[in-house]
């Protein structure tokens, strides 16, 4: 291990062995702890001893020798489990030094809602106490993303939720301060649970953030449009983004999840099904519409018209997504 430095292990699963993510700010792929040491003797089995007490009692511990001690602090989720565990190792009577920030997250495919734990609104947005909540939807935390290598890829990791699903990437987020910020992000599916289960590990100061210039330019063009513009991730039906929010009276759906219509919600997702699955009269470029009602706490139905394209058409290699349009039907 890297002298004087905090480790990052990832327990995103009771049933997996914990895996060890970053040295530092080196990024491990999902190593051995028991490599995590260059020293001899018993320093591995310590780290996976002090990493097994935080996960069973949530709480920081430590395994000292005369000579050394393992410093385990757990890193929380939503739920109260530990997600991760930040480990730091030195001599008996030294001082730790300061910790990277790091942080757990949830998804659950059920709900399509987004579970922080504890600091990681602080963390990834600088965000003010006042406004930090525990619940997202997907598309307020896409919607600070300016720059996610490997979105395709983490996108159906999540869709496909298998035993052994995981992804690890970096994330540019911009936070409530107008700044980028870039995160090692970590995530593995938990398809018992239904959850995809995550960390974030702060990286800035090491690594530059470098904003997808294509993913700004797409925004842009939305904004001049006078529908609303989403981003359909196509196994869930899930609207994970949106670069320009529907007009009235479908403002609230940039940052809530409506209750949809049952009939059309099984319409939306049939439609979604068979764009998934290659069907040749929904992969071209011909926009399907869709006629939608929607209702918000403490609403009525509103209806709404909607046209949905599959983003593979002219993009070949790009699956599992599409580009919906939404606008009033009173608007028509």
């Amino acid at each position: 291990m890297s002298h004087d430095d905090w480790l990052l292990i990832e327990t995103l699963g009771y049933e997996r062995r914990p895996t060890l993510v970053a040295d530092g700010v080196r990024v491990r792929d999902w190593a051995n702890p028991l490599r995590a040491q260059r020293e001899p003797g018993d320093v591995g089995r310590r780290i996976l001893e002090v990493v097994r007490r935080c996960v069973e009692t949530v709480s920081a511990a430590t395994c000292s020798t005369e000579e050394s001690v393992v410093l385990g602090i757990p890193v929380r989720c939503a739920f109260g489990a530990v997600h991760g565990v930040q480990v730091w190792v030195g001599a008996a009577d030294a001082t730790p030094p300061p910790r990277r920030g790091a942080a757990a997250w949830d998804w659950d495919a059920d709900t399509q809602m987004a579970k922080h734990g504890p600091g990681l609104e602080e963390l990834a947005w600088r965000r003010a106490p006042a406004e930090v909540r525990v619940t997202r939807t997907p598309p307020e935390v896409f919607g600070t993303m300016v720059g996610f290598d490997g979105r395709i890829d983490y996108m159906a990791m999540v869709r496909e939720m298998k035993v052994d699903g995981r992804w690890q990437g970096e994330v540019d987020m911009l936070g409530d301060d107008d700044r980028v910020r870039r995160f090692q992000m970590i995530a593995r599916a938990n398809p018992v649970a239904r959850r995809t289960q995550g960390l974030v590990h702060e990286v800035t100061d090491v690594r530059e953030p470098r904003p997808d210039p294509a993913l700004s330019m797409m925004r842009a063009v939305s904004r001049r449009a006078r529908t609303g513009i989403g981003f359909v991730e196509l196994g869930f039906g899930l609207i994970y983004e949106w670069p320009k929010p529907p007009p009235p009276p479908l403002e609230r759906w940039a940052t809530e999840r409506p209750d949809l219509h049952p009939d059309d919600a099984a319409a939306f997702l049939a439609v979604c099904g068979r764009m998934l699955k290659d069907d040749p009269e929904f992969t071209t470029d011909e926009a399907h519409r869709l006629r939608l009602r929607l209702r918000f706490a403490g609403t009525d139905w509103i209806e709404a018209c909607a046209e949905l394209v599959h983003n593979r058409s002219g993009q070949p290699g790009i699956t599992g997504h599409g580009l919906l349009r939404v606008w009033p039907e009173a608007a028509e």
